[in-house]
């Protein structure tokens, strides 16, 4: 397991893997474009409510959660009932599909919905989320619950159920990968399939400005039509786990912390605290949705990490554990010739 870790680890970073390896991953990757050809030729549903869609064609780590809560409060201030359509990455097996309604008292575990979709929750109280890899079965028991508008978390790959926008996010330091598809890269789709996309939004445009102009020649070649929007992922505020007080971004401005974290791009949060001039001691990154053991919170620093992590953590009584509060905020490039959020 530590082995394909690592490994992983390498292609995500899109650093060089030995040659025959790399030859036995490439042929496994036919069987990724194989299903995804056959999805593509299967029939598709529509249903009687608002379809859209927040994915993306490289696996994970762009940033999809915080688009996702910020859509679905729109609308939900907008006055539309919300269902969030998720697979429950992360989560235990049960039966599916699983429901969660906002009017029941009830929490939106992580180990019963998925890490995602409990930050979903706790951002954005009044949306429902309905966890069902069958996302066709998942929008029926969300309409069966009189829900106007659905949103399909991670559904870009998700094409049985029609959607009426379908919106894909790239990040901008690391836009494609190795150019890959897995398990040899972290693409799902080649490239091309970025056509499907009603809107692109180009994600983490601050930490790698240098990019954009790279990433625009791709999105010109391939899909010319598509509006391009520009996005980062704003810090707002730090959250301490023991209490919940929340603490201004300054509050840790020229201080040692060790940051411990579970995502799928941990070095874009290595960069963003390293912009609130935050010295990081050291680093434990887990796989994404990894549980997070509360003995790596033990540090006599303070300790950091996203608000994914906290979520599956609740409460501790380590005092000085602290999340990254994040707010999806739109981005204006210094010179490009593509539309603004």
């Amino acid at each position: 397991m530590k082995l394909f870790s690592r490994l992983s680890e390498r292609i995500r970073r899109n650093e060089p893997v030995p040659m025959f390896i790399g030859a036995c991953l490439r042929s496994l990757s036919s069987v990724q474009r194989l299903g995804m050809w056959i999805r593509l030729h299967r029939p598709r549903t529509r249903v009687a409510a608002r379809v859209i869609s927040f994915g993306n064609l490289t696996a994970g780590g762009t940033g999809k959660t915080p688009a996702v809560i910020e859509r679905a409060c729109r609308e939900c201030a907008a006055g539309e009932r919300v269902a969030v359509l998720t697979r429950g990455y992360g989560a235990v097996r049960t039966r599916l599909p699983l429901v969660y309604d906002p009017n029941s008292g009830e929490t939106a575990a992580p180990e019963r919905f998925g890490d995602e979709a409990a930050l979903i929750v706790a951002s954005v109280p009044e949306v429902w989320v309905v966890r069902c890899p069958d996302r066709v079965a998942g929008g029926r028991e969300a309409l069966e619950r009189g829900c106007t508008v659905l949103i399909l978390d991670d559904g870009y790959q998700a094409v049985g159920l029609e959607r009426d926008e379908n919106i894909l996010l790239i990040d901008a330091t690391n836009p494609f990968g190795n150019g890959f598809l897995v398990p040899r890269g972290i693409l799902r789709e080649p490239v091309s399939a970025l056509k499907r996309a009603t809107e692109i939004i180009i994600t983490r445009c601050d930490q790698a400005p240098e990019a954009l102009p790279e990433i625009e020649s791709v999105l010109r070649r391939q899909a010319p039509e598509i509006p391009v929007h520009y996005a980062v992922h704003q810090p707002v505020h730090f959250r301490r786990l023991q209490d919940g007080r929340e603490f201004p971004l300054d509050f840790l401005k020229g201080a040692a912390a060790y940051v411990v974290c579970g995502i799928g791009n941990p070095e874009s949060l290595a960069r963003t605290l390293a912009k609130l001039r935050i010295t990081i001691r050291g680093m434990h990154a887990l796989v994404d949705h990894a549980a997070i053991p509360v003995t790596l919170l033990r540090k006599d620093c303070p300790v950091i990490l996203t608000e994914k992590d906290a979520v599956r953590l609740g409460p501790v009584d380590c005092p000085d554990v602290y999340a990254l509060v994040v707010s999806f905020a739109p981005y204006r490039p210094a010179a490009s010739a593509r539309a603004s959020i």
